[in-house]
């Protein structure tokens, strides 16, 4: 059985160096002539040249830019998104099955797979091929998973999982503003040499702006530097949203799904004793979600605030693209009245860290609110380093605590009982060497801090008070600003 694609989709680039190419096709100088034009005397005979050997094209339906995620349990299930080529699809599915003690390498490739499921499967954007996701369920989280993705028609390889920490410590690294290329593979197989538990991407992601056989690039890339044998988190970001306002975003990536976010932009979820909440930060503010998403980032973290003074929780952590406040050159709000309802909603309930991107510098602040330090506040860690180019960091305002630009950052981050501990390091886009360059910590609230973040959610109309509560004047204001965003990013001091 296969799946259709709609003819008006483009076939992508097979092979970008042609195993079908030229000089595949050039005939041999001896081949080229009839006769001779030695009046009957013997020609020598003539070597054939040595052609360079010839990639052979992957099997059709061959499995391509592997990477996985959370859309459930993290400790008992895992997400893999891949890719097929062709202008139909098979029937695909993810196999899965235990690390067991005392399994060898040749077990591991070998040994059947007990566990399958199978995969939906849709039309990627603007290229001819298609997009399959699979979830993995019931896992062991004491062990290891093994597993492939693909069809009767070609399967990867078996590849392996780390269980997800099921106790209170676990460790995560994060960066935005990715990109394809060397610079950003160093970094990507920096942060991957850490082993995190996951990686967490604030946006800005292939930079493909609309070109979608890009997105093949990137992925293929993530596939190789990190993400078929680690979990993968993303938030989407303004270029995202040049994609047919994300359309392609939601094709690509896996992320856990709600009633109010059915192609999960938005979305929350607890690992170990700490709360992650993921928001667009505004960037798709044209689908007409943006009312649900306020709503969402005042219910949940409402509760998760209730469940921290109550002991079940011990931080709140929240990732978007866009920054709340910043000293890099040029880059106002994205919209102050929608940073502005933001950032009095991540202050009344008490989130510990913001971990964004979008300015291509490091700067983190100390704990803050409204601009000014404060010790209930949040910190904000500005990392959108990933890959592409620098921007200006100008003078550093009082909320911030230190900065750097000219340097490819990640923060790694250490979540315990007592505190999140985090470093930062640079990477040498040249040799990939890694060197700290910050180090700070998030300690855990007091009991009174926690209790006083407890507070009644409030409705849309009271959040919207200073706007009369028209979401869609706030929406179009966003829209406009992200438009300018992007204008921004094409000026040449915006690599």
């Amino acid at each position: 059985m296969t799946h259709a694609l709609p003819p008006d989709l483009r076939r992508r680039r097979f092979l970008r160096n042609g195993a079908y190419g030229s000089s595949a096709l050039l005939l041999p100088a001896w081949l080229g002539g009839c006769g001779n034009s030695g009046g009957g005397q013997p020609v020598a005979p003539v070597e054939p040249p040595v052609l360079p050997p010839v990639t052979p094209p992957p099997p059709k339906f061959a499995p391509r830019g592997t990477h996985l995620s959370w859309t459930a349990d993290p400790l008992t299930t895992r997400t893999a998104t891949w890719f097929t080529d062709g202008e139909d699809a098979p029937v695909s599915a993810i196999e899965f099955g235990p690390v067991s003690a005392g399994m060898s390498a040749a077990d591991i490739a070998s040994a059947p797979l007990p566990g399958r499921a199978e995969a939906s499967t849709s039309a990627t954007p603007g290229v001819a091929s298609f997009t399959h996701k699979a979830s993995a369920a019931g896992l062991d989280p004491n062990l290891p998973m093994r597993y492939r993705v693909g069809s009767a028609q070609a399967w990867s390889p078996v590849r392996v999982v780390r269980p997800t920490p099921a106790g209170e410590e676990f460790r995560f690294c994060h960066f935005g503003d990715h990109g394809i290329g060397p610079s950003s593979s160093t970094v990507l197989r920096a942060a991957a040499a850490r082993q995190p538990d996951f990686l967490l991407i604030a946006g800005d992601l292939s930079y493909a702006n609309g070109d979608q056989p890009l997105w093949d690039d990137y992925v293929n890339a993530l596939e190789a530097d990190y993400a078929a044998s680690g979990i993968l988190l993303t938030a989407p970001g303004n270029h995202e949203e040049e994609d047919n306002n994300g359309a392609t975003y939601r094709n690509r990536f896996a992320c856990k799904t709600s009633t109010l976010s059915p192609d999960g932009t938005f979305y929350s979820f607890d690992l170990g004793r700490c709360h992650f909440v993921i928001s667009t930060g505004g960037c798709f503010a044209t689908d007409g979600t943006l009312a649900s998403e306020i709503a969402f980032l005042e219910t949940d973290l409402a509760q998760a605030a209730l469940r921290r003074a109550a002991g079940e929780i011990d931080f709140i952590i929240v990732s978007q693209h866009f920054t709340i406040w910043t000293d890099n050159e040029g880059r106002n709000p994205n919209n102050p009245t929608l940073v502005l309802l933001q950032e009095n909603i991540f202050v009344r309930y008490g989130v510990d860290l913001l971990a964004v991107g979008h300015d291509h510098i490091y700067q983190r602040s100390q704990p803050m609110a409204f601009g000014q330090p404060n010790p209930l506040g949040y910190v904000q860690v500005t990392a959108g380093t990933g890959g592409k180019g620098f921007y200006v960091l100008l003078p550093q305002s009082a909320w911030s605590a230190f900065g750097l630009q000219d340097s490819h950052v990640f923060t790694e981050y250490s979540i315990s009982r007592g505190a999140i501990t985090a470093v930062s390091r640079s990477v040498d886009p040249a040799t990939g060497a890694t060197a700290v360059i910050d180090e700070f910590s998030i300690p855990r609230r007091s009991l009174g801090a926690a209790n006083a973040a407890v507070q009644p959610v409030r409705s849309l109309a009271r959040l919207g008070q200073s706007f009369d509560a028209n979401y869609e004047l706030l929406a179009r204001r966003t829209r406009a600003a992200n438009r300018m965003k992007l204008a921004a990013c094409a000026q040449p001091s915006h690599v």
